[in-house]
């Protein structure tokens, strides 16, 4: 079965050639998303094969684990910064927070690492590798401002010996680690809403480029027809031609 690339895209009625209208900018806005986030792949009814492996659904895990953290941390955030050490509920709710976390860390570590070895790179995937490896990098000062706010021993220690390390490098009248006030403004909106919006664009990517094979599988991809291109080519990503039935993993 073959798929007319040519054609105008359901969802947005483009074919993804629009020019640019001062007038009417709506189907140029419209064609660019097809041309570069094919909003017909957003939730694809064809996998690649080697995607049912437990190894490729770290990344799935990760996010999972995210969610939970990020729905536990919005209780938690509305109850204050310390409600939390003399209430069941959310003496739960920072259980919950505190594994998801760890969870959260586990699985993305095991993605990095898998990703990594298999060269996920490959196939013009440079900038989803590299959107992952700045959301593993903020992940990590997010727990760290996490730290400081579990107004606790622990957290006065990390707070301590962190203040520290900041007046040293000179930014420590900036960035006042000692301020529980500024830490949770740092931890809920700041650092958390920007790795929110880089796991979002991190997850764009994937489903732009398709999810990279193993290495020497390449045949193995699904072809991901984009409107607007010429001559039967796909998307820019590599799956370019199209799979045996026997092959994909139906959703």
């Amino acid at each position: 079965m073959t798929t007319d690339v040519n054609a105008k895209d359901p969802v947005t009625g483009t074919d993804g050639s629009e020019a640019f209208s001062w007038t009417a900018p709506s189907p140029w806005v419209r064609a660019f998303l097809v041309r570069n986030l094919p909003l017909r792949n957003v939730l694809p009814d064809r996998e690649p094969s080697y995607v049912s492996s437990l190894l490729y659904s770290m990344g799935m895990l990760t996010l999972v684990s995210l969610f939970v953290v990020i729905a536990s941390g919005v209780v938690l955030a509305l109850g204050g910064v310390q409600w939390w050490h003399n209430n069941s509920w959310g003496a739960f709710m920072n259980g919950m927070h505190f594994w998801s976390v760890q969870a959260f860390f586990l699985f993305m570590a095991v993605h990095a690492l898998f990703n990594f070895f298999i060269m996920a790179w490959r196939g013009g995937r440079g900038f989803t590798w590299v959107t992952g490896v700045l959301a593993f990098l903020l992940a990590i000062l997010t727990a760290f401002t996490g730290f400081l706010m579990m107004t606790n021993w622990d957290g006065q220690f990390v707070g301590q010996q962190a203040k520290d390390v900041l007046n040293a490098a000179g930014i420590g009248a900036v960035w006042n680690v000692m301020n529980i006030g500024q830490q949770f403004t740092m931890h809920v909106i700041v650092t958390a809403g920007i790795l929110g919006f880089i796991v979002i664009v991190h997850l764009a990517q994937i489903r732009r480029r398709g999810v990279v094979p193993p290495p020497g599988a390449e045949h193995l991809e699904v072809a991901v027809p984009v409107p607007g291109t010429s001559n039967g080519e796909a998307s820019s990503s590599p799956e370019s031609t199209s799979v045996p039935a026997h092959r994909q993993v139906t959703r």
